[in-house]
């Protein structure tokens, strides 16, 4: 009976051995991950509209979505600009700013989605500015909107060019 017990116990051991086991935060994150979908679009009728940006002052939002405008279409992206027109991709930004004694910090997400809502694609990134006057937004120089709506452009004509 004992020779039995120690058997299973020792195969019980092996077998628990034999795959990884996920712990901790991780166990919440498998079911979740999946890769960036690339787009079910041809890029030259591919259409890009960007959602306004929640949460920073207006004059820095326009500002910045213009130069995304420009860059993007300098990329050779199509952009839709009327507000509400119909595009197969929309771009939703979220900026963050920060400020230390020194400088500024620009963090920044933009999401891809489809005409249905599912993000296809996630660009973040983040820009120091080398002003700071305590307020971080009243250090954001037109420099380093131009760098993220750079950014932003290219990396979109990237994943859409992807496999094309």
């Amino acid at each position: 009976m004992r020779r039995r017990l120690a058997v299973l116990a020792l195969a019980a051991l092996v077998s628990a051995c034999a795959a990884p086991q996920l712990t901790g935060i991780a166990t919440g994150l498998a079911p979740r991950m999946a890769a960036p979908a690339r787009p079910l679009a041809e890029p030259a009728t591919a259409t890009f509209a960007f959602a306004p940006f929640p949460g920073i002052p207006g004059n820095i939002s326009d500002d910045l979505l213009v130069r995304i405008w420009q860059r993007a279409e300098r990329e050779g992206l199509n952009v839709v600009k009327r507000p509400g027109g119909r595009a197969l991709f929309t771009v939703e930004g979220t900026l963050t700013a920060v400020s230390d004694d020194n400088n500024a910090v620009l963090f920044y997400v933009f999401d891809v989605h489809d005409v249905a809502g599912r993000r296809l694609h996630r660009i973040s990134g983040r820009k120091r500015s080398n002003a700071s006057d305590g307020d971080p937004w009243a250090s954001v120089q037109d420099a380093d909107l131009d760098v993220i709506a750079r950014r932003l452009a290219a990396l979109l004509r990237a994943w859409l060019y992807a496999d094309a």
